[in-house]
């Protein structure tokens, strides 16, 4: 038996330490209030912690260790999941209902707020240029139902297969743009004989390997880092587009899974329950975590930092703050040659287009060239993603499809991607990854 000590600030928080660190076999002995600092050694304005002293059992082996912090994050997330309530979520066959209704009203479909049935989380965007003001709250529902009701005029290029009219009309209606659409089009439609462009199968199956090969990805985190350098990670992105529980899913992958060393940083002093919530994930894995308050100490944490992998967590970019750029780079200049810096977006697929556009658009001056598309299990649909960044030439990194950390989380794949946005109706049945437990 080891005797440990916690201190925190209440009983309750003690004993959920200790919950997260010993599990359920430790028991508390004793319990007693300390004190820290005071004015000239009294107790005038000292800090008081309570202290509880705890019992547990002989150090277990890494294997049952590794276990026993994955089912502390997957407790984790359950609790913090059931404070946050999120809305169920709401596929394209939920959405024609009220389209009937509201055509048998016969009320127009300019007031967008008669549509809106549930709130997503307020997202933070870049300044977005005044023609585009109207559609900036839209949410990527919300803006498939003002495609359906007020459907544009398209013009019908000369296709004889009933299949690639309905795949064009579909992708056109979720937000891909005419042109790309069809570009797409005729390159099936030269691959495709006469036979073969009257069975649905083959149709799909020629589209699906189109779509392929316009998607880039690059999963490694690693990719492009010179021998003996250190990766830094810093994830940006819109407030909201889940930037936290992203980077607490890479840690567990690559800490727990990879046997990886990994540090956790956050430059978020703006949102409080954000940093408690990282800290409390990386004390679950016991790995160290860092509130970078200013440069100077930025920098000694760094120096003293032994970690293979340092994944930095940043406040949404806000274009009522001029300085973020400008702090962006300074956080950049903290490093020396021997680290291998990279940004990473994180882009929630629940917005609609013309946001998913302007977010995309507005991080170029940060610089990136990756993606990981968070938030997949909330969408109705995720082709514009595609078109956007293969245009703005993107690669994507992860796919975020659920809240449990550290399962919920795929790496980019061209297959799973192509086929997701020919039948959206499958997201449900992707699961996260199985991982095997890393002799850490």
């Amino acid at each position: 038996m080891d005797f440990v000590k916690i201190r925190g600030r209440d009983i309750q928080d003690c004993f959920m330490q200790m919950k997260m660190k010993y599990g359920p076999e430790a028991h508390v002995y004793e319990q007693r209030i300390v004190t820290e600092g005071g004015v000239f050694g009294s107790k005038l304005l000292a800090k008081k912690y309570v202290e509880i002293e705890i019992g547990v059992p002989e150090q277990q082996t890494s294997k049952e260790k590794v276990e026993r912090k994955l089912e502390d994050l997957k407790e984790l997330l359950r609790q913090k999941t059931g404070e946050d309530s999120r809305p169920k979520k709401k596929m394209l066959s939920d959405i024609k209902p009220l389209l009937s209704r509201e055509r048998e009203r016969e009320k127009p479909f300019s007031n967008q707020d008669n549509f809106r049935e549930e709130k997503i989380d307020e997202l933070e965007f870049p300044v977005i240029p005044k023609r585009e003001v109207k559609e900036a709250g839209l949410s990527m529902k919300e803006e498939l139902l003002s495609r359906e009701a007020t459907p544009a005029i398209i013009k019908q290029p000369g296709i004889d297969s009933i299949y690639l009219k309905r795949i064009r009309e579909k992708l056109i209606k979720e937000g891909m743009t005419t042109d790309y659409v069809d570009e797409l089009i005729q390159k099936a439609e030269k691959h495709l004989s006469y036979i073969d462009r009257a069975k649905s199968s083959a149709v799909n199956e020629k589209i699906g390997e189109i779509l392929e090969d316009r998607i880039s990805v690059d999963s490694d985190l690693f990719s492009g880092t010179g021998r003996g350098k250190r990766k830094v990670v810093f994830l940006i992105g819109p407030t909201g587009s889940g930037k936290t529980t992203t980077i607490a899913k890479l840690a567990a992958k690559y800490f727990l899974h990879m046997g990886r060393m990994v540090s956790l940083y956050t430059t978020d002093n703006y949102r409080i329950a954000a940093i408690e919530q990282l800290k409390r994930y990386a004390d679950t894995m016991e790995i160290p975590f860092f509130a970078v308050k200013d440069l100077r100490r930025f920098k000694e944490n760094l120096s003293r930092d032994g970690a293979e992998l340092i994944l930095i967590d940043t406040a949404g970019y806000n274009h009522k703050n001029p300085d973020f750029l400008e702090k962006m780079n300074s956080y950049h200049d903290a490093f020396s040659d021997r680290d291998q810096v990279e940004n990473i977006l994180v882009l929630p697929s629940i917005i609609s287009t013309s946001n998913m556009k302007s977010v995309i658009e507005a991080y170029e001056n940060v610089g990136y060239k990756r993606i990981i598309l968070s938030k997949m299990d909330e969408a109705d649909c995720i082709s514009p993603p595609l078109e956007l960044a293969d245009t703005h030439g993107k690669s994507f990194a992860y796919f975020s499809i659920g809240q449990e950390v550290p399962f919920d989380m795929i790496p980019a794949s061209k297959k799973i991607f192509a086929d997701l946005i020919l039948n959206p109706e499958k997201m449900k049945d992707i699961k996260g990854e199985a991982f095997a437990v890393a002799n850490t």
